[in-house]
């Protein structure tokens, strides 16, 4: 099937009753995921963004003055200088984005920052929402060095910190203090929307040489919530796309709901009792008469049989019915009949296009239409004349006179009529050893399909939809490109000529109240053009009630 008809097939089934259902179920639950998320799944959230994180602008000096460094600097001024050019500092707004408080229960792990190779030398908590929360936040500050993570260092240590800058420019070096390379937040509590940030003052490691290093890392977790760093949101997030769908769904929901207010009442089947025979092209019954099984499931008292007579037999046949009858018969046609009188009425029913198969020994899956007709005058009977390879005898397995099929094939392909019956068996010309061409007949599209892919070298012709499911359960079975055009309704457009319109031929008008009456009308609903799009045929009367283009072409 087509792009196009899958998705005319897709928006008939979304325009049903239970399509509206489900597009608004979906609908529903894209729209309400993000706020399950927020306030059911993950209720708590906290955010953070490093805000600042460079050196802290002081670069070692020249150490010297005067042209000739005669004058040498101060030597603790040196030694700060030299200090200050390590350090850098790191400014972290941390803050509650979520709709619930945040408890120090609510943390599995503490929120804590660890800065690579840098060591912590100060941290200060300002901007806070108040004064309150500052004491907080600064009360349960914490140190921690590298080796022991987890032993917590209370804030009045930090006073030693502090107390370390001026001893380290002392002529005797003060006792070496802790190195500390993270911060942690013991017992941090978070009202909604409060915030605060953290500075940190660090310094690189002993031994450490280049630029300033600019990594930082979070540890933490929170029970039955999320910590996301503002700085890798991405802007495109989950609940961004799936409110996004959820929106789309809704507008496509309404859109369903207008065209469904906007249809005439009648839609549903219009039943009467009775018995009525579908009759005619061997490539279409089979969808017609899953359409007809339909048909009966609604109106029981609907009798609807089918079968395959071939095209021209089926006009033939109704063709002497009067008026008495008139209701009891019907026959499909592929494409317009010529046997058609003035008193028969044609409805169309749909686009059907063909492909031609062969046999997976005659090496080839594409051909020109000239190539076509070599082959079915018989100037080409071995497929070594068309392409390299081993010599595989040709043979054609062809529909009689009555096939609607064949009518559009020599239409459409050949420009002219096939040759006669040469063969019974298709694999030699058994009925005349001289002639050019080894063809047989099939009276049904499934006969020739079985056919073709019984003969090695084999070729033949049939509807896309049976050919593909033929193709798909027997692998000796190959559709054809024909003129670089893959066979479907999508590639019409673009020059495939191999298709025609199928046709549903009544004696003249059929009488309201009757089967055949309810019948040509169900072929118009919503339920019978989803079973023809999923069957792979393009419905001639569209949703709208329109005829599709196709299938108003005068030469059709």
């Amino acid at each position: 099937m087509g792009v196009g008809a899958t998705m005319q097939s897709l928006a008939e089934i979304l325009s049903s009753d239970s399509g509206s259902l489900v597009l608004g179920l979906a609908a529903l639950v894209a729209m309400a995921a993000p706020f399950v998320d927020r306030y059911f799944i993950r209720r708590r959230r906290l955010a953070f963004r490093v805000l600042y994180n460079s050196k802290i602008g002081l670069s070692p000096i020249d150490l010297h003055d005067g042209e000739n460094g005669s004058a040498q600097a101060d030597p603790q001024l040196e030694r700060t200088a030299r200090l200050l050019s390590r350090m850098s500092v790191v400014v972290i707004r941390v803050r509650n984005t979520g709709g619930f408080d945040i408890a120090p229960e609510d943390f599995e792990i503490p929120l804590s920052f660890t800065f690579g190779s840098r060591i912590v030398w100060d941290a200060r908590v300002s901007d806070a929402t108040d004064d309150g929360l500052r004491q907080h936040v600064r009360d349960g500050l914490e140190f921690f060095t590298r080796e022991t993570p987890q032993r917590p260092v209370e804030g009045a240590k930090l006073a030693r910190v502090r107390a370390w800058l001026p001893k380290r420019f002392a002529e005797t070096p003060a006792p070496e203090a802790p190195e500390w390379h993270g911060v942690r937040f013991a017992r941090l509590s978070l009202k909604r929307k409060e915030k605060f940030k953290l500075v940190v003052v660090l310094r690189e490691s002993d031994g450490h040489d280049g630029e300033i290093s600019k990594e930082i890392e979070h540890h933490a977790r929170l029970a039955a919530g999320r910590i996301k760093d503002d700085r890798k949101q991405r802007r495109v997030t989950w609940p961004v796309v799936t409110t996004a769908v959820g929106v789309l769904l809704t507008g496509a929901l309404l859109a369903t709901l207008l065209v469904s207010w906007s249809r005439p009442s009648g839609e549903t089947a219009l039943c009467a009792t009775g018995k009525l025979s579908v009759e005619g092209s061997s490539a279409f019954v089979p969808i017609i008469d899953l359409v007809a099984a339909e048909y009966h499931a609604q109106c029981d008292g609907a009798a609807v049989t089918t079968r395959a007579t071939g095209s021209v037999t089926g006009v033939r046949a109704l063709a002497p019915v009067d008026a008495a009858g008139k209701n009891a018969l019907a026959v499909l046609s592929d494409g317009r009949s010529g046997e058609a009188g003035a008193d028969l009425e044609a409805k169309a029913v749909a686009v059907i296009v063909y492909t031609l198969v062969v046999n997976r020994a005659a090496g080839v899956d594409r051909l020109t239409t000239q190539q076509v007709k070599d082959i079915f005058s018989g100037r080409v009977r071995n497929w070594d004349q068309i392409r390299p390879g081993p010599s595989v005898p040709i043979g054609i397995v062809g529909r009689g006179q009555e096939s609607g099929t064949r009518k559009t094939f020599e239409q459409k392909v050949l420009g002219g009529a096939e040759d006669r019956l040469t063969s019974d068996s298709c694999r030699k010309p058994e009925r005349d050893p001289s002639a050019a061409t080894t063809r047989c007949e099939r009276g049904t599209t499934a006969e020739v399909l079985t056919e073709v892919s019984a003969v090695p070298g084999a070729i033949g012709y049939a509807d896309v939809p049976a050919a593909k499911t033929a193709a798909a359960r027997d692998q000796q079975l190959g559709v054809v490109q024909l003129d670089g055009h893959y066979p479907d309704v999508t590639t019409v457009g673009a020059g495939y000529r191999f298709w025609t319109v199928e046709y549903l031929y009544t004696k003249g008008v059929p009488d309201n109240g009757s089967v055949l009456k309810g019948f040509l009308d169900y072929l118009a609903s919503p339920t019978a053009r989803a079973e023809l799009q999923d069957a792979g045929y393009t419905p001639c009367v569209a949703k709208d009630g329109l005829l599709d283009p196709l299938c108003t072409r005068p030469d059709i």
